[in-house]
């Protein structure tokens, strides 16, 4: 089915009629009041959720940004943008913020639930292909994504799956003071089983395709607007936080990534596109670093077609370039300090219709700029760049040099913008362009999920289900499907000390040094008289099969001989890989990459040259890369020569809890929780770097310190951009707004 533009031809009130007079504001859509009638067609009442979903889109960057601390305020904050920033709960109660209106999120679930309550999806088309089902798999994500924004924002909230079509249905449930409340620790069991069958549903069928948005494709393919179930069940998941929910979480993520292990119905594609990252380098003499931004045209916020495996891009919240078909989002891009113009051109045959947003700085409206601790943060990285007196075949040969000026090339994202005054004076102010890449908004955005983003959070699970190795491989050298990746055996790692131990006839056999020995220990109790050379070695084989390695010692030096890039991974998470760790299949299939990079011949002149770490591997399939490659450089994947590497990064981690351990600790279990506290600190720093202003950043450490218990770990970090916060935020309690009585 093709329709063009219908999310923005079709009201919000079609799913919607009549009036009444009393009922909860929270429940209330809006100051008018409407109660809910069940449209019958479900079509159209699909598209008016998806409408009443804009209306809540851009307040998720405004509350998961202003709330953390990589964003500050300027000298023309509003009071709404200002009580967010300042957690000031007591301004937020008279209902007057139109950032923190929850009845605009209650609006969108009991839509959902209307809509889940009456669509027939049994019916068939023409075809015989289900008709709506697919749509109501989505209005099942769309309702889960809904109330974790709503927990996230609010702590604890009603919750119900039931349509409220009455003012009486309304007051009744209002009243009941034995309600489910939702939470962070309750959310993925209430909303969990319904959810997997909708995935079962989107393994199957894939998702609702109608075109592009708009009547111009410099909207988006109706695919960006799409919610992937595995996505939000991982997210639910995570959030719940446990070990085991981190490991359902880790399962999804990997399912999604794995499009349900090649069945395609979904345009995953487990390696992360190499398109998009940013290079810095700074030249002899020059006063600050200079910045390139490499593969723009892959720029998440430039990918407007359908959904697909290279894309970086996974789901937006759509935005309309003409009031005539929606709602066009402006407001976040006027919080960062731009006035938006729209241009709408038709061809002379009135065919087709193009049109776009141009953006232009205001220096005197901008609310919103990057804080001192984002740029902190950035320079504290280190910045690899390579040093050669020769062409790109000398490269590999050389350690990265780093220039502790650049930092992560990333903070690129906030950019100097200059503006000649009549009197001839220049002022210079920094201007976030994430969104706007070229100085254009393309309208696929917000973005609420991305390539970047799903291998995070993917990381932030795996680390928490026991995997903090394999979690710090996707910052450091992303995870694919290669023989030369992992060490599969344990001859690929040499090992200072093992124990092992046999347990044969009643009898226990342990040695200090090799599995041969205390296989041939255990062997020389075996009576082998009378059998065949076949059968002794039968014997010995059944003996073999018995050991079991303790965790004790294992110490990780790279194999004599081993070519794995990967072989700083523990042993006890390599050698004991659960389903979602399993790359075994061509969805993960992944060069290693291949691409310029900067060479310098002196401090004063540079270059790009090509450079391929491995040239064995196939380039027919897309580079894997690390995500902290995306800001500093191309990491070496020798663990010696890069300053990013696993032992290192967890050592250095260590030293801020008062501990110093080695890499001897590091792999001996006696530090495991350590370990863990320690990947999950690198994860958190990377989030920052790679989705600042993005909207996910407070809910990210929110995730973390309810992880841990611990509310200092959120306040801490929020205390860096104001110190006043410090003490506020230590009480849980007040990281959420009040819900409207």
């Amino acid at each position: 089915m093709k329709i063009k533009a219908i999310i923005f031809s079709v009201v919000a009130g079609i799913t919607m009629g009549g009036t009444f007079t009393s009922c909860s504001d929270m429940l209330s859509p809006d100051s008018e009041r409407h109660a809910y009638d069940i449209a019958q067609d479900t079509l159209y009442s699909y598209w008016g959720i998806l409408k009443s979903f804009q209306n809540i889109g851009e307040r998720y960057v405004v509350l998961g940004e202003c709330r953390g601390e990589l964003i500050d305020g300027t000298g023309y904050l509003s009071d709404s943008i200002q009580t967010i920033l300042n957690f000031d709960m007591d301004a937020a109660l008279d209902g007057s913020n139109r950032f923190l209106k929850a009845s605009d999120y209650y609006h969108v679930i009991n839509s959902c639930n209307a809509y889940l309550a009456s669509v027939d999806t049994d019916r068939k088309t023409g075809t015989n292909d289900p008709y709506m089902l697919k749509e109501a798999a989505q209005v099942e994500a769309i309702r889960a994504w809904t109330y974790l924004q709503l927990i996230q924002v609010y702590g604890e909230v009603p919750f119900y799956t039931e349509p409220l079509l009455s003012t009486d249905n309304i007051n009744s449930f209002m009243a009941n003071t034995g309600k489910v409340m939702a939470n962070a620790d309750n959310l993925a069991d209430l909303l969990g089983p319904s959810l997997d069958q909708a995935a079962l549903i989107e393994k199957q069928y894939g998702y609702p395709s109608y075109e592009n948005y708009g009547y111009t494709t410099n909207v988006c393919h109706s695919t960006k607007a799409m919610i992937p179930l595995c996505l939000i069940l991982g997210d639910l998941y995570l959030t719940k936080g446990d070990p085991v929910s981190c490991a359902k979480a880790a399962q999804y993520y990997y399912d999604y990534l794995g499009c349900y292990q090649g069945q395609g119905h979904i345009a995953a594609g487990g390696t992360l596109p190499s398109g998009y990252n940013f290079m810095g380098y700074k030249s002899e003499g020059a006063d600050k670093p200079e910045y390139l931004q490499m593969g723009a045209g892959s720029s998440p916020w430039t990918e407007k077609g359908a959904q697909s495996r290279t894309n970086e891009a996974i789901t937006a919240i759509p935005s309309s370039t003409n009031k005539l078909w929606g709602n066009v989002l402006r407001g976040v891009n006027e919080l960062f300090g731009y006035d938006a113009e729209i241009s709408v051109r038709t061809s002379e045959e009135d065919t087709t219709t193009t049109a776009s947003v141009y953006l232009t700085p205001q220096y005197d409206k901008k609310q919103l700029t990057a804080s001192e601790e984002y740029f902190n943060l950035c320079k504290a990285q280190d910045y690899e760049i390579y040093i050669t007196s020769n062409a790109a075949s000398d490269i590999g040969n050389k350690a990265p040099d780093v220039d502790p000026s650049v930092g992560d090339a990333r903070q690129y994202w906030v950019r100097d913008v200059y503006q000649i005054y009549s009197n001839g004076l220049l002022n210079t102010e920094k201007f976030i362009t994430k969104q706007n890449p070229g100085g254009t908004f393309t309208t696929v955005f917000p973005m609420i999920y991305r390539k970047s983003m799903v291998w995070l959070r993917y990381a932030e699970a795996l680390n928490r289900a026991g995997y903090p190795s394999f979690a710090f491989a996707i910052l450091k050298n992303g995870l694919c499907n290669s023989e030369e990746w992992y060490p599969t055996s344990l001859n690929d790692y040499a090992v200072k000390a093992q124990k092992w131990t046999i347990e044969f006839e009643d009898a226990t056999y342990t040695s200090e040094e090799s599995l041969e020995d205390v296989v041939e220990q255990a062997f020389a109790t075996v009576d082998t008289e009378g059998l065949t050379e076949e059968e002794i070695a039968e014997k010995k084989a059944e003996i073999t099969a018995l050991a079991e390695v303790e965790a004790t010692d294992w110490y990780n030096y790279p194999a004599d001989g081993t070519n794995a890039i990967l072989y700083y991974l523990d042993k006890r998470e390599a050698l004991n890989t659960p389903s979602f760790l399993n790359f075994k299949f061509d969805v993960f299939d992944g060069n290693v990459r291949s691409q310029s990079i900067p060479f310098r011949t002196s401090f004063s002149q540079r270059g790009f040259n090509s450079y391929s770490p491995n040239n064995d591997i196939p380039s027919d399939n897309p580079a894997t890369v690390g995500i902290h490659s995306h800001g500093c450089g191309i990491l070496k994947y020798d663990e010696k020569q890069s300053r990013y590497n696993y032992v290192d990064k967890v050592i250095e981690k260590a030293a801020l809890y008062g501990k110093t351990i080695t890499k001897e600790d590091i792999y001996s279990g006696d530090y495991d929780d350590l370990v863990k506290d320690c990947v999950e600190d690198l994860i958190v720093d990377e989030e920052a770097l790679e989705l600042a202003f993005e909207g996910t950043r407070f809910f990210d450490l929110m995730r973390v310190a309810h992880r841990r218990g611990d509310a200092s770990y959120l306040a801490n970090r929020l205390a860096k951009r104001n110190a006043a916060l410090a003490s506020k935020l230590s009480n849980p309690k007040n990281w959420y707004f009040p819900l409207p009585r």
